[in-house]
């Protein structure tokens, strides 16, 4: 059996199982089993592989996660999580350490114990050991020569990893930056793109990666929509010069990024679907566009694009989990929860998912339940501003409005871009005057009017409405016209405390119900297309 050791540690490849010597003087030695996942044993065993070389994200990525598009900071966690298992000091590490703008070291060499058995000989056989040394590093290159070891295309750019010229280095460092998930790094990439650009300026790769980090500045890290605007035009600077179907397609990808960064859904929808037709294998764009068609309540057609997007890559746990959110709008309710409560355990870093099963929980009425996964999500220091918006929600249901406050506060501080959690403060605090929510009312009807046609706008709308104007008709007339651009709620509006005010209401009910028979509708589509999920 393999054996390979590493320190204090015996590692086993082959059963994957990992142990620490407890007492290297005992017979034998006492062995205590560590216990890791097997995607941290995986990730583990990579970095034994280049012992003492620094491992970029985007290798680690291909190797580890293989055909999977995983984001640097789902990386970073697997890394904090398998430090965790090795009890490894981030400050002063034993095994891993961090190489700042480069990606991450193993510290020692492993050496392997099935081939290398000092004990048979005495040190007046120097030449015996040194060949058995050899035969066991010649064993150890043999086996990670087998590895699958091919890059995966983890963005818009495929970074280089032998970069030839000043630009193509600043290209692969502006990709790495962009790739770790982090505020800070994402600016940093931005400045990168842009001295890339400077040496260089119709370098279709730049473009791309500044659009594309541009627009991540303003949907993930709620930097200004003008950043967007200046994604769109670098996208369409890409589109106009000469390329590949394949760079075509990214910059379409790039080009809709910076639509749905800027709220438009229908322009966004538009562009996704031409990257697709440029590049049919883009499983990325087809993934995006699915999530748009769901968003927009169009259930059948966002299937059958998840369905293409995971038939190009089987193994997406992004894919399956918008399959798991069809699922439950089109009522396959038990489906719904087995995937969802899959991802759950497998992905513990996942923001989205972790946003997801709590919420689905929440949805179903499972008040309880729900707050308890929650309470796991918040352990595994998930900071997303839904996640303490519904803990918020679950906390009014169970425990009074009063205990719930100070979770409607950290929703908005962990997104202060984002208006509408920023609301719900204002509104449950009753900070926000009649004629102050009049002229926000004013502000969203100019934002859709301008093509942000997200549903939530709306509904944001109805709660503003209905808490600081006091018009419980406007409300539901608010919540029609996000029912009209998509949104199919309806276990949401009927359980949360924000709408309670409207529960006396028989239109409100009646909105709920048009609701369902709409989903009812597609839920038959779905069965006289395809055959009923199994569960």
């Amino acid at each position: 059996m393999r054996q390979l050791e590493l320190l204090d540690l015996i590692v086993e490849p082959d059963e994957y199982k990992v142990y620490r010597i407890v007492n290297s003087a005992a017979a034998g030695s006492d062995r205590q089993q560590l216990d890791l996942p097997k995607l941290s044993f995986e990730l583990l065993i990579y970095l034994m592989e280049h012992a003492e070389k620094v491992c970029t994200v985007e290798q680690i990525s291909a190797a580890v996660w293989k055909n999977t598009v995983v984001s640097s900071e789902t990386i970073t966690q697997r890394i904090t999580l398998l430090r965790k298992a090795l009890d490894d000091d981030p400050k002063q590490p034993k095994y891993i350490e961090s190489v700042r703008g480069r990606g991450y070291r193993l510290l020692a060499k492993p050496i392997d114990k099935s081939v290398v058995k000092p004990t048979r000989f005495s040190s007046s056989t120097p030449v015996v050991v040194a060949v058995l040394l050899l035969m066991g590093l010649a064993l150890v290159l043999y086996w990670v020569a087998g590895k699958d070891t091919v890059v995966s295309e983890t963005s818009a750019i495929n970074p280089g990893n032998h970069a030839s010229n000043p630009v193509e280095l600043l290209i692969e460092r502006g990709n790495y930056y962009f790739n770790t998930g982090q505020g800070d790094n994402t600016n940093r990439s931005i400045e990168l793109f842009n001295e890339a650009l400077k040496l260089e300026p119709h370098n279709q790769a730049a473009l791309i990666g500044l659009s594309i980090a541009l627009s991540k500045s303003v949907c993930r890290y709620n930097q200004p929509a003008d950043r967007a605007m200046e994604a769109k035009q670098y996208a369409m600077q890409a589109l106009a010069l000469e390329g590949s179907s394949s760079d075509k397609s990214k910059a379409q990808a790039a080009l809709a990024y910076a639509w749905d960064c800027l709220g438009n859904l229908d322009q966004a929808l538009d562009a996704y679907r031409v990257s697709i037709q440029l590049d049919p294998k883009n499983y990325a764009s087809m993934g995006s566009a699915a999530h748009l068609l769901e968003v927009k309540g169009q259930l059948i057609q966002a299937y059958d694009l998840t369905l293409k997007a995971k038939q190009l890559l089987p193994n997406n746990h992004m894919a399956d989990l918008q399959l798991s959110r069809i699922f439950e709008l089109l009522n396959f309710t038990s489906k719904a929860q087995l995937s969802y409560q899959q991802l759950f355990v497998l992905y513990p870093d996942n923001v989205f998912i972790n946003a997801a099963y709590p919420r689905f929980l929440y949805f179903q009425g499972r008040f309880t339940a729900a707050k308890k996964e929650i309470e796991k999500v918040l352990k595994r220091d998930i900071k997303r501003d839904e996640v303490f918006v519904y803990y918020a929600e679950l906390v009014w249901l169970l425990e009074g409005k009063e205990k719930s406050l100070p979770w409607f506060n950290t929703a908005a501080e962990v997104s202060s871009g984002n208006t509408y959690p920023n609301t719900l403060v204002q509104i449950v605090n009753n900070q926000l005057t009649a004629q102050e929510a009049i002229k926000r009312l004013n502000a969203i009807e100019a934002t859709v009017a301008s093509g942000d046609s997200w549903p939530i706008n709306y509904v944001e709308a109805a709660l503003i409405a209905l808490w600081a104007v006091k018009d419980e008709q406007a409300a539901l007339s608010y919540l029609q016209k996000a029912v009209h651009l998509g949104y199919l709620n309806s276990e949401y509006l009927a359980i949360s405390p924000l709408f309670a005010a409207l529960k006396q209401r028989p239109e409100f009910y009646q909105l709920i119900d048009n609701i369902n028979q709409r989903r009812e509708k597609m839920h038959q589509e779905f069965l006289a297309t395809y055959p009923p999920p199994e569960t």
